[in-house]
């Protein structure tokens, strides 16, 4: 062959084998996912996601708002808002129920909802955190991958089946099962799952277009959990102290509480005791020991990793005891007695949980005494007042919670 002809034939050669290299990456075009963050840790969590599936053609788009809580009926319709908002295929966002933390992946077009959660303890960025984090990431990745090949993952959304002879509402067509109330389809791909949390790149197909390693079907009511995380009791032991005008220390005690804690509600009974204090003069001696039930009512308002804030209403009753030692002839004690006065205020409190069964959580509450005794002696027929107290006083405490 002459150096003339040699020089096409070298080009064209190069020209197919470009053509073969680079036309699957030119064929996969990017196409968009929209990612709900809802706090820093989302933002962090996010990171990891991004590192994971920086292969995959997708364009991961931030919308920052409120996290996606609330019923399932209008959460998905939130889903399917943001979906056509930002022209995406998918929809992903994060869920923490104390220290469970679950990656949730729409596609709104076919209905599929994929779920799967990890523990993560700590701050972002801490060893045990950064276990759990990357595990989430490789589940979304799974998940992404999937929806790119066209094959995604978790339950199906099915609507609401109707009543013979009534109408259906737009509520109704958008039953709980469309964030993963346990049913599912069961055409093929509608069982699919993601495999195992811990598997990675490696257990993945390496042929385009093929479906994830090691599909496992998903477990009934795990996609469920996401939605309405059930309630648990909670068991609190710890001391209080407050600032009750008798005497200048206040009074101090043990504090014990018993709890029913939802998402979005908890309920909890305190009984509190209080150590007696000792008050006296030239003329009396006085102990005056104070217990009080309280029930109260707490509205979580901030979680962010491992810590969470909540405030609420507390209502309840105290019981006075007191005791008076005449140390006069002329001294006229009230004999020992028993007094009731009612309680009520506000209060706010920190929870941070250092595993998944036990947590630290301080309080300070502002509390309005209705009924409180007011304390004194008679001396030659007149009386002399020793105080009532305040009918608004600061308490404080904390406690160790046990979550079983």
């Amino acid at each position: 062959m002459s150096l003339a002809a040699a020089g096409p034939a070298r080009r064209m050669r190069v020209s197919v084998l470009w053509v073969l290299l680079a036309g699957p990456a030119m064929a996969a075009e990017p196409w968009t996912a929209v990612v709900r963050v809802a706090s820093t840790e989302d933002t962090a969590l996010l990171e990891r996601v991004r590192g994971q599936s920086s292969d995959l053609p997708v364009r991961l788009v931030t919308d920052s708002g409120a996290a996606l809580e609330g019923p399932a009926a209008s959460r998905w319709r939130s889903v399917t808002r943001l979906a056509e908002r930002h022209q995406a295929r998918a929809v992903l966002w994060f869920l923490r129920e104390g220290t469970t933390v679950r990656v949730q992946v729409a596609e709104p077009a076919s209905r599929h909802l994929f779920v799967r959660a990890a523990r993560l303890e700590g701050q972002p960025g801490s060893l045990a955190w950064s276990a759990g984090a990357e595990a989430l990431a490789l589940a979304a990745r799974s998940a992404l991958r999937a929806v790119d090949a066209g094959a995604p993952l978790g339950e199906v959304v099915e609507p609401a089946a109707p009543e013979p002879g009534r109408a259906v509402d737009e509520d109704e067509m958008e039953s709980p099962a469309a964030l993963g109330s346990g049913r599912a389809r069961d055409a093929g791909e509608g069982r699919a799952s993601s495999a195992a949390l811990g598997s990675g790149r490696t257990g993945e197909s390496g042929g385009q277009g093929a479906s994830p390693a090691a599909p496992a079907p998903v477990r009934d009511g795990e996609a469920g959990e996401a939605v309405a995380a059930p309630a648990h009791w909670s068991l609190t032991v710890g001391a209080h102290a407050a600032l009750d005008g008798y005497t200048g220390g206040g009074h101090q005690g043990l504090l014990l509480g018993v709890g029913r804690e939802w998402r979005s509600l908890r309920l909890g009974l305190q009984l509190l005791a209080g150590l007696p204090a000792r008050m006296w003069d030239e003329h009396t001696r006085l102990s005056l020991g104070q217990y009080a039930g309280v029930l109260w009512a707490d509205l979580p308002l901030v979680s962010t990793g491992s810590l969470a804030c909540a405030a609420g209403l507390g209502v309840g009753g105290v019981g006075f005891s007191r005791g008076t030692e005449a140390l006069g002839e002329d001294v006229e004690a009230e004999p020992p007695g028993f007094m009731l006065a009612l309680l009520m205020g506000p209060r706010v409190s920190a929870r941070w949980s250092v595993s998944t069964r036990l947590a630290l959580e301080a309080s300070v509450s502002a509390e309005l005494l209705l009924g409180r005794p007011a304390l004194g002696y008679a001396v030659d027929g007149n009386f002399v007042p020793r105080g009532d107290g305040w009918a608004v006083r600061p308490r404080a405490g904390v406690a160790v919670v046990f979550l079983p």
